[in-house]
């Protein structure tokens, strides 16, 4: 760990705790104290969690926006915290919530503090746990802002945003800047320049057809402007295996990512530092997802119309799978669901797009960016800084549905890069080799001989449509898309048929019987 006047940064590791809280705590297995990410002064506010065990009292808590990814357990008499799914499930054994993963399925992001697992919840918002022997706390909240305290222009947006990264000046660690041809990352580059802040690498990914490789040719584009080197790593060529890889080291929170794996594995091999990551600027401050006719069903609390914008059914998804239907999601509970979540949101100036980001971007974007896409190193989310988001939280629909603001806000600021275009997609993307791509038809094939919930009928269908996309550069990846809810569960069901149950080192121990220890997350 380290310290400056500005920031605290706690290496990226995985740990569990296991307390038991009866007559106060007893720390069973774990560290008695602990600092993980990082935090902007003395608060609460950047990304991480802490706790400690001290005098009888153990207390816990994570940054205020719960961005990093956290879960609790209670087992028994126990409660269990973790930021990894795999240890947990290395210490008690798991269950599925098939109602939970049923509308991630659809969604393609869980709801609330749902996750895969019963009983396993991710809090959303800052999570606070206290235990001694005179109370026993836990506590989710989330913060609320004041929009008429703003000005929102492009010139306020910019000054916030480059005293955020400002506070990197007193860092020491290598700076790494991951650039598209988007907006958010774009930004970063500049304004880091513009900060005059040392860089110790500029990269982009390339990308499969049918995707666009645009991105590459934006990114050198601008590095050459700037003068500063730029690193372009291949494309991800194993898909099945990246997309595996990629569900596991996620906890299972996210459908989105696989194609990137190759910036972790450069990341793994560069020496720790700082990844200056553009989450969370595209959603809080012009969205191609959150559109003006989703608020507009949400003030006329059209739900059905809604979750069709959302998440459209799909016939020929449910035909494939529909030997299990428990994992096909009810449509009046889906509704339900949906209804819930949104109205926890009424009083923001947006809430469609709170929604999107409580439980979208928060849990199965930013997933990524702390267990996925960084190697060893922390990413540091210069829109998630205190006052940047709450600009961003309160910026008013007229802006926000303008399609223009972001895009304004860095031409103004950097006017002399306005030639370089922002990415259309018009540059094709990789394309597999022969080799490569019947490696991965072999993959898929047997991942869907694995899948019980695809109906014996359609079964020679999904093989002879693997099959038939071997002819097609782009039905390739089409296909893999369309099949990754398979992998997902396949993986799913071999994790929770086949616990491995062990122990970490145990710190003490107590006679007494415990009983549990906290309530259900409000």
């Amino acid at each position: 760990m380290s310290i400056s006047a500005a920031m605290q940064l706690g290496a990226l590791r995985d740990f569990l705790i296991r307390l038991r809280c009866h007559d106060g705590p007893v720390l069973l297995e774990g560290d008695s104290a602990g600092f993980i990410g990082y935090r902007l002064g003395s608060g609460d506010d950047g990304a991480f969690v802490e706790w400690a065990l001290k005098d009888g009292s153990f207390t816990l808590s994570t940054d205020r926006l719960g961005l990093f990814p956290l879960y609790y357990l209670q087992d028994g008499a126990e409660l269990l915290i973790s930021n990894s799914v795999s240890l947990l499930q290395q210490h008690c054994k798991l269950s599925l919530d098939q109602q939970a993963i049923a509308l991630f399925l659809r969604l393609g992001f869980y709801l609330g503090s749902d996750t895969a697992f019963k009983g396993v919840l991710r809090p959303q918002g800052q999570l606070k746990l206290l235990v001694n022997a005179a109370e026993q706390r836990l506590t989710v909240t989330k913060p609320s802002f004041e929009p008429s305290l703003h000005q929102h222009t492009p010139a306020r947006y910019q000054e916030l945003f480059s005293q955020a990264l400002a506070q990197l000046k007193s860092v020491s660690l290598p700076l790494y800047v991951p650039v598209t041809g988007g907006k958010d990352s774009r930004h970063i580059l500049l304004t880091t320049r513009q900060l005059e802040l040392e860089l110790a690498s500029c990269y982009t990914v390339r990308v499969l057809s049918p995707h666009s490789n645009q991105d590459v040719s934006i990114a050198r584009a601008l590095c050459q402007q700037l003068g500063i080197p730029h690193q372009t790593l291949d494309s991800e060529q194993q898909l099945v295996q990246a997309e595996r890889d990629k569900n596991t080291r996620t906890n299972f929170e996210t459908y989105d990512h696989f194609w990137i794996n190759p910036a972790g594995q450069y990341l793994a091999s560069q020496v720790p530092g700082l990844v200056l990551d553009g989450f969370g600027g595209d959603v809080l401050g012009q969205s191609k997802i959150v559109t003006a006719q989703m608020y507009q069903l949400y003030q006329a609390r059209n739900w059905s119309a809604l979750l069709q914008q959302i998440a459209p059914a799909n016939a020929y998804y449910q035909a494939y799978f529909a030997a299990k239907p428990e994992w096909l999601s009810n449509e009046r509970q889906l509704l339900q669901r949906l209804q819930h979540e949104m109205e926890k949101y009424a009083a923001d100036v947006n809430p469609v797009k709170s929604f999107y980001f409580w439980n979208r971007s928060r849990r199965a974007i930013a997933i990524s960016s702390f267990r996925f896409l960084n190697g060893h190193s922390l990413p540091f989310l210069p829109f998630m800084q205190s006052q940047v988001f709450e600009f961003l939280m309160t910026l008013p629909n007229d802006l926000y549905y303008s399609g223009q603001f972001h895009s304004q806000c860095i031409a103004q600021a950097f006017p002399e890069f306005t030639a370089v275009p922002f990415a259309t997609g018009e540059e094709s993307g990789d394309i597999l080799n022969l080799p490569t791509k019947f490696n991965n038809y072999q993959c898929l094939l047997g991942e869907i001989l694995q899948a019980d919930f695809i109906t014996v009928s359609m079964r020679p269908r999904a093989l002879l449509s693997c099959l038939r996309s071997h002819l097609s550069k782009d039905r390739a990846i089409d296909f893999f898309y369309f099949f990754r809810p398979m992998i997902y569960l396949n993986q799913l069901q071999q994790m929770t048929s086949h616990p491995k149950p062990q122990r970490l080192r145990r710190h003490s121990t107590s006679g007494a019987v415990a009983k549990p220890p906290l309530s259900a997350e409000a």
